[in-house]
């Protein structure tokens, strides 16, 4: 019985691109409530959407201190001084 709940559950979860009202929704709720606990922030927030699709979202876009653009020479150079000092670890 467990199994057709959470398919059910599943049914109703939004996936594919985020819009800018969902986007605005998530922006709102972190800055009142705080970040963890996504699966309940989806909940809470009323976003039709997964804790983990929340918490991507959050971290690789939507936070305020995520920088977006072209990396810079020097750290470039860092990159690769890292890079070759200790390989892919």
């Amino acid at each position: 019985m467990d199994k057709r709940i959470n398919s059910s559950q599943e049914a109703e979860v939004r996936k594919g691109p985020w819009t800018k009202e969902e986007d605005l929704i998530l922006i709102n709720y972190i800055a009142n409530h705080g970040e963890g606990a996504w699966n309940n922030l989806a909940q809470s927030a009323g976003l039709n959407r997964t804790g983990k699709s929340c918490r991507l979202r959050w971290l690789n876009y939507l936070r305020p201190d995520v920088r977006r653009g072209n990396i810079t020479l020097e750290e470039q150079l860092l990159i690769m001084d890292l890079h070759a000092r200790w390989g892919n670890r």
